[in-house]
């Protein structure tokens, strides 16, 4: 019997995939036998799964066509429970829990805000995705946000009771968090002495709202010294670069 399922489309980046790695590799450690569940097992975080972790491939090229091999999976598995992440994919979770002869119970978690990314949609998942969510967040056996601030923007957004919203954060502080943060670091700009550093971390899209810290950056160097660095990446990367050019601040 397989303790805990995790959905996620793959492991291509971004910070919900991550977690969701974290996640199984601590449920396998604290002695729980864990499937990784992947639309396409693809993407750079494969190489950070445990080997006490099953990886669980439904070869499909769209989160969508993932849908019958995930009911196959939970009919002949039969997990005690199912965690999901990322709005598209918990909604196909919720449709694969729907038959009667699944008995897992699931838990459908939100990792940005929601209402800054379906804004402005840029294809046709987007436009259908929140409809679908106000359908079927409701039939889920838990929903969990990674702050109170993306609880509150779900519960506005697709009309869920705020109470129905558990808040739990990110599982970021591993023991290879503590180890790299003894590391040296080598970068000139992080000498000693050298004028400070804000750093963004996260995926460039408009949900992060980047273009907000480069503007606001922009005002406080006028004032001081002092530099940006931005770790990611994503679809606004030309556009953030634009911005910067346009502002003075390459």
């Amino acid at each position: 019997m397989v303790d805990v399922s995790l959905f996620v489309p793959s492991l291509r980046g971004g910070g919900a995939e991550r977690a969701m790695v974290t996640l199984a590799n601590g449920f396998a450690d604290r002695g729980l036998k864990v499937d990784l569940v992947l639309a396409q097992a693809e993407g750079p975080y494969l190489s950070e799964i445990s080997s006490s972790v099953r990886v669980v491939d439904l070869r499909s090229r769209r989160v969508l066509a993932s849908l019958p091999g995930l009911v196959r999976y939970l009919r002949k598995v039969r997990p005690e429970a199912m965690l999901s992440a990322l709005n598209h994919a918990n909604v196909i979770a919720i449709m694969a829990c729907l038959p009667s002869r699944i008995t897992t119970r699931l838990v459908v978690s939100e990792h940005s805000n929601l209402s800054m990314s379906s804004s402005k949609p840029q294809n046709w998942r987007a436009r259908i995705v929140l409809p679908l969510m106000r359908m079927s967040y409701r039939k889920a056996g838990g929903v969990v946000a990674v702050s109170r601030g993306v609880a509150d923007d779900l519960a506005k957004t697709i009309d869920l009771p705020r109470d129905r919203i558990s808040v739990i954060y990110n599982p970021v502080v591993t023991p290879e968090l503590i180890e790299k943060s003894g590391m040296p670091l080598s970068h000139p700009w992080l000498g000693e002495g050298r004028p400070p550093v804000i750093l963004g971390v996260g995926r460039l899209t408009r949900a992060k709202d980047f273009a907000t810290l480069i503007s606001a950056f922009a005002r406080v160097h006028a004032q001081r010294e002092c530099r940006l660095v931005i770790l990611g990446e994503g679809e606004l990367r030309g556009e953030l670069e634009q911005l910067v050019t346009s502002l003075g601040i390459g």
